[in-house]
């Protein structure tokens, strides 16, 4: 059946961050799954760090000359937290636009994932949403849980934030730098998905950070340069640092009149038992 795609005045601007390792053989789909959404009102930010394996000449084909795309091919690999840093720098989002988070080798599962996400924010009045996928390895199954109502402790719960990762920009806007990089101040290079949700989780609380059950993305396990396959150590040793960071207090609104620097909040806006 053929997709619609309607073209209306959305609340917010989507900025759709996609970011590419070794990526030629599925590329293509990302963005064509991307081209296909019922929503036309998006534009997407493409980071294609050098492997050598032709991904960013393949995103450009891929691409095909849609306005709404733009590809930066980094000079050398800066992985994917200081390539998910810079792409919303570029993406020039506002306060109370949308960024919505999908690697150069997944791809979205149906044409209606961005109208899906827009109305998990316009009807719930969320700050952040998580979930679902499906795997294309049959021992790797998607399709994860909710976190229980009024959790707290985020960092020693069951891992559950997982894709399709979205956010309101004003919510990034207020995590500290500093908790994106490793021991050595560097931007992390693996598991920049926990060091970055915890925070807004925990900002957020579960009345504010909403799961969606319905699947919305193919996580392509199959391709053989996937960080979960090949770097599972380094990932759970960064995992592990994350984790024992001091967590965020909980918000009851969005902060109003914080200048950009005034980006650690855990002691320093209005927090759940401040009034």
């Amino acid at each position: 059946m053929e997709t619609v795609i309607t073209h209306r005045r959305l609340p917010f601007n989507i900025k759709v961050i996609v970011n590419c390792g070794p990526s030629r053989q599925y590329i293509a789909q990302c963005l064509a799954s991307l081209k296909r959404q019922t929503i036309s009102e998006w534009e997407a930010f493409v980071t294609v760090d050098p492997y050598g394996d032709g991904t960013f000449m393949r995103a450009i084909e891929a691409a095909g000359g849609d306005s709404r795309i733009s590809i930066t091919h980094n000079e050398k690999r800066m992985y994917s937290m200081a390539n998910l840093v810079g792409a919303i720098e570029r993406s020039r989002a506002e306060s109370e636009d949308v960024i919505v988070v999908l690697d150069g080798d997944d791809w979205f599962y149906r044409d209606d994932v961005l109208q899906i996400i827009t109305d998990a924010y316009t009807k719930n009045d969320c700050w952040m949403t998580y979930g679902s996928w499906a795997s294309n390895v049959e021992h790797i199954v998607g399709g994860l849980p909710a976190y229980s109502q009024g959790t707290i402790d985020f960092r020693e719960a069951e891992w559950l934030a997982t894709a399709i990762r979205t956010w309101k920009k004003w919510l990034w806007d207020l995590i500290d730098d500093n908790d994106l990089r490793d021991e050595k101040g560097n931007y992390l290079t693996v598991a920049e998905d926990v060091a970055v949700m915890l925070p807004m989780l925990e900002m957020s609380g579960t009345q504010r950070a909403r799961h969606i059950p319905q699947i919305l993305m193919l996580y392509n396990r199959a391709n053989p340069a996937c960080v979960g396959n090949i770097k599972r150590p380094e990932l759970e040793r960064s995992a592990a640092y994350i984790r024992q960071k001091p967590r965020y207090r909980q918000l009851i609104c969005k902060p109003v009149g914080l200048a950009v620097s005034d980006t650690h909040l855990s002691t320093r806006c209005l927090e759940v038992g401040d009034y």
